[in-house]
């Protein structure tokens, strides 16, 4: 008889948690142990009842702790559980967090080529399942793909709302710099605006900033 697992899922979007449901109940492999609406409900669960083998957790939450702060509790707490990071954005900094922190596998929702299902019985066979590249999503004129560390660096402070100066302090650079590289990232997507460039940015969600990720634990 084939082995089955225990899964928890943790969504804020009750049609995200929803399309998970629906193509995970078929399986025989897979038992739903518990559907949830945040990152925090999964770690007091966990607490109450026999850890499951797998948890499918969003990274970005609209009230609590983050997904990517909850899998590195439960990592911690819960060393056998396999965890799998989900997201609609196309953020890829959050996959070396992710290793990081030791999560077995990460699926971008919207880009993958790989559906949720054999992401899961890949990561339950052993397997560490990450994406060969970066989602391909158009900044402008600019794959996201091609964006440099600075370059997205630079996207998470601007979305961030903070200022020219507060950027050459976080990215230990001047002033001037700062503005070269700004004027370089307008030229390539040929998006000559600030504000344009941050809201095509944010609405994509290439580089979304720890504070806007973690939003919902600081309140």
């Amino acid at each position: 008889m084939e082995e089955s697992y225990r899964v928890v899922i943790a969504d804020d979007e009750m049609i995200s948690r929803g399309y998970m449901e629906l193509f995970i109940k078929p399986s025989r492999r897979y038992e739903i142990a518990a559907t949830l609406p945040f990152a925090r409900d999964v770690i007091a669960w966990c607490g109450e009842n026999p850890p499951p083998d797998l948890i499918i957790l969003d990274v970005m939450m609209a009230s609590g702790v983050d997904g990517l702060t909850a899998a590195e509790q439960l990592k911690r707490e819960y060393p056998g559980v396999k965890i799998i990071l989900a997201t609609s954005m196309a953020d890829t900094d959050w996959l070396e967090k992710a290793r990081r922190i030791g999560v077995e596998s990460f699926w971008f929702k919207t880009y993958s080529e790989v559906s949720l299902l054999e992401v899961m019985d890949r990561t339950m066979a052993g397997e560490s399942v990450y994406p060969a590249r970066a989602p391909e999503v158009m900044l402008g004129r600019l794959p996201a793909s091609e964006l440099t560390r600075q370059q997205r660096g630079l996207l998470r402070y601007l979305t961030d709302g903070l200022s020219n100066r507060e950027i050459a302090e976080k990215m230990h650079i001047s002033l001037n710099t700062v503005k070269d590289y700004l004027d370089d990232l307008m030229d390539k997507t040929g998006i000559h605006s600030r504000t344009a460039l941050v809201a095509q940015a944010s609405r994509l969600g290439i580089a979304v900033s720890d504070a806007e990720r973690t939003k919902g634990a600081l309140q």
